[in-house]
């Protein structure tokens, strides 16, 4: 299922899925697999293998088993929701915030951040914002506001101690619209800074 950035971004979800609402991961199981080596998937061996042979990689798998060094400690995996309609309602409000942290040794996840966000310029979601990301409006009824969510994440970011310096970690979303569109267009709208672990990221597109 296509999320409001146009693509479907899939976790890795092989541990913790339990922690994630089930409607997030039933959009979380399709994009990932052809874009990784096999090893790191290992709940899904067996479907990935078909899919990277799909792709034209069948030859290689066996040069695949074992995942390169990484040049970053954690990979942090995430996707929003947001608003939306056909056209298109302004401005666009994240409704779901959801992150992966992934260890880049292990590609083991370590930890899930998760939390629906109320929005307060449009707060009543439309039917097509519902049939798109599944969420419905008794799960952002009631829910944090936005500057309450990244305040949150804030916290959970130093509990997993991604704000140490020595520890490398990045962002990884599929395409650019989450972090170079979505978040800090509505952190401009409402004037709220945009931390700077947020700055950058990588897009699984490129």
């Amino acid at each position: 299922v296509s999320d409001a950035s146009g693509c479907s971004m899939i976790a890795f979800l092989h541990t913790g899925a339990a922690k994630f609402p089930q409607n997030f991961l039933s959009r979380s199981r399709q994009a990932v697999s052809p874009l990784f080596p096999a090893g790191v998937l290992k709940g899904f061996s067996s479907i990935i293998s078909r899919k990277l042979a799909s792709h034209g990689f069948g030859a290689s798998m066996a040069a695949m088993s074992s995942f390169p060094p990484q040049r970053y400690h954690y990979f942090l995996v995430l996707d929003f929701e947001a608003t939306c309609d056909k056209p298109q309602i302004h401005p666009q409000e994240i409704i779901e915030f959801p992150i992966l942290k992934l260890n880049g040794r292990t590609m083991e996840i370590e930890s899930t951040f998760h939390m629906y966000v109320q929005p307060v310029v449009h707060p009543q979601l439309t039917p097509f914002c519902t049939e798109l990301t599944g969420i419905i409006q008794g799960m952002v009824d009631g829910q944090p506001s936005l500057q309450q969510v990244l305040e949150r994440v804030d916290e959970w970011m130093a509990k997993e101690g991604l704000l140490d310096p020595s520890v490398k970690s990045i962002f990884v979303t599929c395409g650019d619209w989450d972090l170079k569109v979505m978040l800090p267009g509505q952190c401009q709208y409402l004037g709220l800074p945009v931390a700077d672990y947020f700055k950058q990221w990588i897009n699984l597109k490129k």
